[in-house]
């Protein structure tokens, strides 16, 4: 199938320059082509790579694959759909496993989502196909070291590493947490500082781990094939373990030494991972041979690094537009990072494609004023379930069960139906309210160190109230 099955609307002239590859480039890339604009990505690697573990994709952006059938139809054959079981850090079972949405807070109906659970590296591919299908290219070896704007000439651009430059009528940063967009949206990087915390993660072919009968023993699959997905808790850490039909994926938080990075590039040995759990009382030695069979330059040792939320992701003149994480980065412990990436993208492709091309400031801001709210509770949300997670008795429960507000939520709609009040309040100052986050939690601006002091102290915070 080519590009006959997704309705595109008709060509807006609006030239799109896109740095970064990933889930939130890529899903840009898409939604700005099916909204009629002109479409360029830029990738620093020299080729595609399709490395990582696992992530989840939320209900709330299944709204986009709609539009793209065979996108959809891929998606849902890759989805994994695993069954979910919370362990105690000994391996015991501390529940049966039971469907990812039974553990979702169901809206009046009863009716509970569910989250899609995916390989990272399937995922990107079936981005790729997508991508092809429609003939947009990924321009790679193309690193951004620099942005521009021109508010005169209604432009902005980048600077490649050999000089070069590219514009266009808007360009959008989603290159990620290290990307070099700040100095232009902030004049300065954000401030980050170590959460005092590193995971160990991996994703490695199941065959190396089951070829040892106590693994298969104790990761099997259920009768009909269904994987599961283990949560471990234990005394200030938590692990993952995910063993399905291709891949073993594992994941261990422990202490930073200082010697963890924020990088996928960033490998260590399986033996530093086992030299962590024996100081864990009771860790079995199950776990120990799930680590131990991990090859040689698989696993990654990631730095957890804490951000404040920023409230503008838009340049000054409103040319260039931060997107995904180098918007707003999430902890692991949110799971929403992907997802937030992908209703980044469809929100903004909407905005853009309201104001048309004469009015792209005006499209950055309202797609900031919509999203900057319900971003900045899902990364206080992270925080608040790494604390947690990482309780010294092992038992404590995630303090927060989001409601439909996160799960019904689609991002296109909600852009089309506030972009005209969201508008007047920029402009002149008109009331606007923020529906797309808990219905019953005023927002109050927070920071990392004021986050951490409440719930430390049990003070109330932006966490305090009805989350459904």
């Amino acid at each position: 199938m080519g590009s006959l099955d997704v309705q595109r609307d008709p060509p807006t002239g609006i030239s799109v320059l896109i740095s970064g590859a990933g889930v939130g480039g890529l899903t840009s890339a898409l939604e700005f082509w099916r909204k009629g604009c002109d479409v360029r990505v830029l990738e620093r690697a020299k080729e595609s790579l399709t490395t990582g573990d696992t992530f989840q994709i939320g209900p709330s952006v299944r709204h986009m694959f709609k539009h793209y059938p065979e996108l959809q139809r891929r998606h849902d054959e890759v989805d994994y759909n695993p069954l979910f079981c919370k362990s105690k850090h000994t391996g015991e079972r501390m529940m049966k496993p039971v469907p990812f949405a039974s553990i979702t807070t169901p809206d009046k109906n009863g009716y509970r989502p569910s989250s899609s659970t995916h390989s990272r590296p399937k995922f990107h591919k079936i981005l790729l196909e997508q991508m092809e299908r429609l003939g947009i290219e990924i321009e790679f070896g193309k690193e951004v070291v620099d942005y521009y704007e021109g508010v005169k000439s209604a432009k902005a651009g980048v600077v490649l590493k050999d000089g070069s430059k590219e514009e266009a009528d808007l360009v959008i940063a989603a290159d990620g947490l290290r990307g070099k967009s700040w100095s232009l949206v902030a004049g300065e990087p954000v401030p980050v500082r170590s959460s005092g915390s590193a995971v160990f993660r991996a994703a490695y072919p199941v065959e190396l781990a089951i070829k040892d009968p106590e693994v298969a023993a104790r990761f099997p699959l259920e009768e009909d094939g269904t994987s599961i997905f283990e949560l471990w808790l234990g005394p200030g850490m938590f692990a993952t373990f995910w063993r399905n039909d291709e891949s073993m994926m594992w994941s261990i938080t422990h202490p930073d030494e200082g010697t963890a990075e924020e990088s996928w590039n960033h490998k260590v040995s399986p033996q530093t991972a086992v030299d962590y759990t024996a100081t864990v009382p009771g860790w079995p030695e199950v776990a120990n041979k799930v680590i131990l069979a991990t090859p040689p330059d698989v696993l990654i040792d990631w730095k957890l690094m804490w951000r404040d939320p920023q409230p503008s992701w838009v340049s000054p003149g409103g040319y260039v537009v931060q997107l995904g994480d180098a918007a707003h980065t999430f902890l692991p412990s949110s799971g929403n990072g992907a997802t937030q990436a992908i209703e980044d993208s469809a929100s903004l492709a909407a905005c853009v494609a309201i104001a048309g091309k004469e009015n792209i400031p005006d499209a950055a801001r309202v797609h900031n004023l919509l999203r900057f709210e319900r971003v900045s509770f899902l990364q206080a949300m992270g925080v608040a379930r790494r604390d947690a997670r990482t309780s010294k008795n092992g038992k404590k429960e995630e303090p927060l069960m989001p409601g439909m507000w996160l799960w019904g939520h689609d991002p296109e709609a909600y852009a089309e139906e506030n972009f005209e009040k969201a508008l007047a309040h920029i402009k002149d100052g008109a009331p606007f309210k923020s529906t797309n986050k808990p219905a019953n939690i005023e927002y109050r601006p927070w920071t990392i160190d004021s986050l951490s002091e409440a719930l430390e102290k049990g003070e109330p915070s932006i966490l305090e109230g009805d989350w459904s």
